[in-house]
């Protein structure tokens, strides 16, 4: 009952998909950004000229390329006042700034039809998992396709993890192929569609792990995304956010997942943000689709990819850009009015609150003409890497105080000489006001005609600037009030208790 609630309620909602991307209004990067301080010229973000044909919510990347769905009125060389648009199918393109080129017919030997969005390919990519609505079943499952000399072909049946009583959708593969995400409402879910994994074995795919609280909620987590750091990407309208969905991204520790946060605010807006995908060879360029809740619905496809402000030479990664940036904005989205501080328990809280449960956008699919070939060239894919956080500590000329330390005094010997200082838990306050993924240095920062002397700290692997230094919360908050009014919208406190960062929520009381 569950399973045909869910699929009922989203039969009645399908046709708000179905909408053509020209009807939206196309923003400029100034308007983007300007909600966002601290990503000007850093993070571009441009709409991409691409309808998104229901049942897609928006693209996957495949090979050096993306796949989507598209009319086949031009293969077809419909007239152009014809009324046809001719048959939707699943093409492949090269990727031009902000449009698709070379557009070829994706080599599927079948007629059925399944959301581009909705598949994952092996770094080889001659496995293909997608999720689609088997014939009988009322559902989505995850079936497996092996690329052969007459193209993918789709296995009969589906995983042996699917259960037939549930959903099963949008898999994503791990860069190394050792672990797949997907969402499913199965036995053990907390809400509507949670986030699962499963793990590749010499006997098949394990049994599915929940991935727990922390990333699930009472709402839906969906499109699940992973960079080559095996960082997880996915949309949510259960976490407090922006709009119904938005996308919220959670750092891989090495063996789980770290809290989950929500991307940008000049990502995330009062509409819905879906189908988040990043590109797991170069790991610089990134899809997400913004759908509006108000109105005439529409859809928007946007592109994103770091800006002038970063080498194409550099190694640094959006995925690591976006993480070393999300301290700041998640921290002082919580609380415009007072100091705000991330806490696990705070976020928790507003988890059950906030958001009542909404149906998912799960696939619908149908049966079209089948495509011809696939001629978009192969890229060697790197092997996952561990992310490691950088630890280091550097200290300001001026000041013997400023330390900037990202470890605790338990990870590091403590001299004889200097134990009765930390015995004094010191505890300093500072306004927070920028953040950057290479560190600054210490500068001399104006505010409201008064110079501060900035302090720079680790945090998280992005380096965040701070001013002020008070011995009380008050006038911290007084600092914080002053530097939003003047440019520093973002801008919030931070407390260090013997030169480290603390979340400690004693210390905003």
């Amino acid at each position: 009952m569950k399973v045909l609630a869910i699929l009922t309620a989203f039969l009645c909602n399908f046709s708000l998909w179905e909408t053509s991307s020209s009807d939206v209004p196309l923003l400029t990067l100034s308007e983007l950004q300007s909600k966002d301080s601290i990503l000007n010229n850093d993070l571009l973000i441009r709409p991409f000229h691409l309808e998104i044909i229901p049942p897609s919510s928006g693209v996957q990347f495949y090979r050096n390329g993306i796949i989507f769905l598209s009319h086949s009125k031009l293969e077809e060389k419909i007239p152009d006042r014809h009324l046809s648009f001719g048959s939707v199918r699943t093409y492949a393109s090269l990727v031009s700034d902000t449009i698709p080129t070379n557009r070829m017919p994706f080599d599927l030997k079948s007629t059925t039809m399944f959301p581009s969005e909705a598949t994952t390919f092996s770094a080889d990519f001659n496995t293909m998992y997608l999720s689609l609505i088997p014939d009988k079943l009322r559902s989505e499952k995850i079936f497996r396709a092996r690329y052969t000399s007459d193209g993918w072909k789709i296995e009969e049946k589906p995983l042996e993890i699917c259960n037939e009583n549930y959903i099963y959708s949008h898999p994503c593969l791990s860069a190394d192929g050792s672990f797949m995400l997907f969402s499913s409402n199965q036995s053990g879910t907390v809400g509507g569609l949670d986030l699962w994994m499963t793990r590749k074995s010499d006997q098949g795919w394990s049994n599915p792990e929940n991935l727990g609280k922390s990333i699930n909620t009472t709402g839906n987590e969906l499109f699940a995304a992973l960079d080559s750091n095996n960082n997880i990407y996915f949309s949510s309208d259960g976490h407090p956010g922006k709009g119904g969905y938005d996308i919220f991204v959670a750092r891989y520790n090495g063996s789980t997942w770290d809290e989950p946060h929500m991307l940008p605010c000049a990502i995330n807006t009062k509409d819905d943000e879906l189908a988040f995908t990043i590109n797991k060879i170069e790991s610089k360029t990134a899809f997400y689709t913004s759908r509006s809740r108000s109105g005439k619905s529409r859809t928007q496809l946007y592109i994103l990819d770091l800006g002038q402000g970063h080498s194409q030479n550099e190694n640094n990664s959006l995925g690591d850009y976006m993480l070393a940036k999300i301290d700041l904005n998640t921290t002082a989205s919580k609380d415009r009015s007072g100091p705000a501080v991330e806490t696990p328990e705070a976020n928790k809280e507003k988890v059950m609150s906030e958001k009542p449960v909404q149906p998912a956008p799960v696939a619908q699919v149908r049966k079209e003409a089948t495509p011809e070939s696939d001629k978009v060239s192969v890229n060697p894919v790197p092997q996952a890497k561990k992310e490691v956080t950088p630890q280091t500590k550097t200290e300001d000329a001026t000041s013997t105080k400023e330390v900037n330390k990202e470890t605790s005094p338990a990870t590091k010997p403590v001299p004889a000489t200097v134990t009765s200082e930390i015995i004094k838990d010191e505890v300093v306050y500072r306004v927070q006001i920028l953040a950057n993924t290479k560190p600054v240095g210490s500068q001399n920062i104006s505010v409201a005609g008064k110079s501060y002397k900035s302090f720079e700290y680790l945090y998280k692997g992005g380096y965040r600037t701070t001013i002020g230094e008070f011995s009380s919360l008050a006038e911290a908050v007084r600092l914080q009030n002053t530097c939003r009014q003047n440019g520093y919208k973002e801008a919030f406190v931070v407390a260090f208790k013997n030169n480290v960062r603390s979340t400690d929520p004693a210390l905003f009381k």
